[in-house]
């Protein structure tokens, strides 16, 4: 397609006129009516500013394909840079809605046009599955992106460690310890208690602590330490919320999540585990 074409039919899809755009480019609505023909260029000088206008590229206002790795890894970081750093995990997360709609376009057409609003209306999960990985795009009530390309081993070798994960979920499935766990979340980083202050909070049996206790060490989420005051020997534990458990109950609620997804796609051929 040619430049011209480019131009009017993107000045179309943002609904601009001709006058408004020549407004914006500080030019005559004559010359934005000549590049549309192909009577006349724009000035090299106005390249840019056009295409930051039409919202696209110079490559996309040009019909340009190529993409490189390097080139795509500078953007996205100058893009970062660029974004305020309380805005900047959005940012990262709409990306990952963006590679994953680009992974449905391998295989099927979909609109591959940027809506900046597209991501805050994201209310269902998405997935693609196949033999080389799986993706999750959350339902948008605490959105994460999550890509998991399979090694060449596969997915297999956590089960080396079975005893320590199921040691992991028995933890995180004792009501006592949870209990414990939301309010040492909630205290934040490094505080510091007595076995039977935290009982007293939680309202957990004194007799039950050592097991809840033991727990959260197995989650390193609490550390032990023992102190000498006035010649009596103190046993005290400092909490430090791991961040690492927070994806295991955002990962368990979208296993049961039932509301429906948006984009799927499920083609996968072999099992997910291989044989042992």
């Amino acid at each position: 397609m040619q430049l011209s074409q480019n131009i009017k039919r993107l000045r179309l899809e943002r609904n601009l006129t001709q006058e408004q755009l020549a407004e914006r480019l500080g030019v005559s609505a004559q010359a934005v009516s000549k590049w549309e023909t192909s009577d006349t260029y724009p000035d090299g000088s106005l390249l840019v500013p056009l295409a930051e206008q039409l919202g696209v590229s110079l490559d996309e206002l040009f019909d340009h394909d190529a993409v490189s790795m390097a080139d795509l890894s500078g953007k996205i970081i100058r893009l970062l840079h660029k974004t305020e750093e309380r805005r900047r995990f959005d940012v990262v997360r709409d990306i990952g809605w963006q590679v994953e709609k680009g992974l449905f376009n391998c295989r099927m057409e979909i609109d591959g046009r940027y809506d900046p609003t597209e991501i805050q209306h994201l209310r269902r999960s998405s997935y693609i599955l196949n033999d080389y990985g799986f993706t999750l795009i959350s339902n948008g009530k605490e959105p994460f992106f999550s890509v998991f390309p399979e090694p060449e081993e596969g997915f297999g070798d956590f089960l080396n460690d079975r005893d320590a994960i199921q040691r992991i979920f028995a933890a995180l499935s004792a009501p006592d310890t949870l209990r414990a766990l939301v309010a040492l979340y909630r205290h934040g980083d490094m505080y510091t208690f007595e076995s039977d202050v935290l009982a007293a909070e939680c309202e957990i049996p004194k007799d039950r602590m050592a097991g809840v206790l033991d727990d959260l060490k197995a989650l390193r989420i609490v550390r032990q330490g023992d102190l000498n005051v006035n010649g009596e020997k103190r046993t005290l534990y400092a909490s430090r919320p791991n961040h690492m458990v927070i994806p295991l109950f955002l990962f368990a609620r979208e296993l049961a999540f039932s509301k429906g997804f948006c984009l799927q796609s499920h083609n996968r051929n072999k099992p997910l585990l291989g044989a042992t």
